[in-house]
């Protein structure tokens, strides 16, 4: 295995257990090393990483309403997926990613939502065309399913099977699994999901398997499967 295998191994390994453990400065400060490792090795599957990084990021920064830093974020996202494409890499995954920055864009600017939601639909749309069996594409179908306000045809009961398809087919595939937070994050939204849509057996079931695969995930040990048991006790 060359060096560039095992460092871009290495950023995965450390994003992941930024995500386990809410290390959100440590998160940056590993995407700023891999954009420079980039610039010297023009790897697209290194860049590819970075932009799933920055997805991530970006998301976190919507959630806690860092608007001007999640703007910076997109901009820096919008430019790794032309040079994406330009490396012949505009694929499934990119395509799914590419919805849910817009999607992140929505929040940003909501007067804009007719606008992106069309856009990231149309995104979303493309990556299922060019691999109904992307995970990612399945997840972030989800997303907009969950997320989307009803007015404009989202539907939390909708976005169920969407998340149960993405988790089935990142389990099909040991690599997709294996310390991946992607994997874990659309874990945890199912578990949501089911809570939402008052499947209640099924979301605790969701959690405890979640706990059995990362004891360590902050935000599910800390906040998530303790508020779920607090509700609804036996489940």
């Amino acid at each position: 295995m060359s060096l560039l295998a095992v460092n871009a191994q290495d950023y995965k390994v450390e994003i992941y257990q930024s995500y386990m453990h809410e290390k959100m400065d440590h998160w940056r400060d590993l995407m700023t090393q891999m954009e420079q490792d980039f610039q010297n090795t023009s790897d697209p599957d290194l860049l590819y990483d970075l932009l799933e990084a920055e997805y991530g990021y970006a998301g976190w920064l919507v959630s806690v309403k860092r608007k001007k830093e999640a703007e910076e974020i997109l901009l820096s996202a919008k430019r790794h997926m032309a040079q994406l494409t330009e490396l012949g890499r505009d694929n499934a995954r990119v395509y799914s990613l590419k919805g849910a920055f817009f999607g992140f864009q929505i929040m940003l600017e909501p007067a804009r939502a007719p606008k992106l939601g069309r856009l990231s639909m149309e995104a979303n749309e493309k990556a299922l065309k060019l691999d109904p069996d992307e995970p990612q594409a399945w997840l972030e179908k989800a997303n907009m399913d969950y997320y989307k306000p009803v007015i404009f045809g989202g539907s939390k009961k909708k976005a169920v099977p969407s998340y149960e398809k993405a988790v089935e087919l990142f389990e099909s595939s040991e690599e997709r699994t294996r310390e991946n937070w992607v994997y874990m994050n659309c874990l945890a939204g199912l578990g949501i999901a089911y809570e939402k849509t008052r499947k209640f057996s099924e979301a605790g079931r969701v959690y405890r398997k979640i706990l059995e695969l990362e004891p360590s995930f902050k935000w599910v040990v800390e906040e998530l499967y303790p508020k779920f048991q607090e509700k609804h006790p036996g489940k």
